[in-house]
């Protein structure tokens, strides 16, 4: 698979998603218990300044109640 991809290993997919304020960034899965999530470096002021900025947030479940959780949070 790797030689197909020249030699790239696919970590994960990403989808598009906006912000609150109306901006977009990526996030996926990146394993049961992080996400992947990749905004636009608003904050660039020179040239060498990477224009995005990738970052590991903890994975949320759904409870059947409807609540969020947190995948380390025993409770």
């Amino acid at each position: 698979m790797a030689s197909e991809n020249g030699g790239l290993i696919r970590l994960t997919g990403l989808w598009k998603n906006e912000t609150k304020k109306g901006g977009t960034y990526l996030a996926g899965s990146f394993n049961p218990s992080l996400r992947l999530v990749i905004f636009p470096n608003d904050r660039k002021e020179r040239e060498n300044d990477p224009d995005f900025i990738a970052y590991l947030s903890p994975s949320e479940r759904q409870e059947s109640d409807g609540q969020k959780k947190r995948a380390n949070d025993p409770f």
